[in-house]
């Protein structure tokens, strides 16, 4: 009886692990090297027929509670990498209302942008959580088809960790940019 338990839990255990297997929608490198990190595909999803998601993290870090992650995400449409900027922005907007850690910047390259900002979670006015984003949005070309493509990278500190992580902010901007820019994501979709 104790072998058929055991067979019983094993296989439960493996087909659970099948189910969280994320799905490559589309190849981008895996792992994605970033400013010295390779991030390893940990989750994707097709939120509806023309955008796909792909999530990657770091060797022993988690979606629940990471302290990077790697995006890139892709969606089949004519909107620019402006229009889909300022589409943020207003959502960061939006939260500056509830969030006064809330911040943004843009820069322009090109034809492509940067959009770096922070936010922030809190509970009874003590910050538990502060978030840094660097969204890169290029438009791209693939398998004959206009895309935006965003690439971002997200970083986050918790408790204690938090002020030191947003003081560190200005000396890490450059090595974001210049690690964004000098990545040359050019997603492959094999089946399209």
């Amino acid at each position: 009886m104790k072998v058929v338990i055991s067979i019983i839990i094993s296989l439960l255990s493996y087909m659970s692990l099948c189910a969280q297997s994320p799905i490559e929608y589309f190849s981008v490198g895996n792992p994605i090297k970033y400013c010295g990190t390779e991030y390893t595909l940990a989750w994707s999803g097709q939120q509806y027929e023309k955008h796909f998601l792909q999530e990657y993290l770091p060797k022993g870090e988690t979606l629940e509670h990471y302290n990077q992650m790697f995006t890139v995400s892709i969606i089949f449409w004519d909107r620019t990498p402006l229009e889909a900027i300022q589409a943020k922005i207003a959502e960061l907007e939006q939260r500056k209302k509830t969030d006064p850690v809330t911040n943004y910047m843009v820069v322009k390259r090109e034809n492509d942008y940067i959009l770096e900002f922070i936010v922030a979670d809190s509970t009874d006015s003590l910050m538990n959580l502060a978030e840094v984003d660097v969204h890169y949005y290029k438009q791209m070309t693939i398998n004959g088809k206009r895309a935006s493509v965003l690439s971002f990278y997200s970083c986050r500190a918790y408790g204690d960790d938090i002020l030191p992580f947003i003081q560190s902010i200005p000396e890490k901007r450059a090595e974001w940019y210049e690690g964004m820019v000098n990545l040359k994501i050019d997603p492959k979709f094999p089946n399209k």
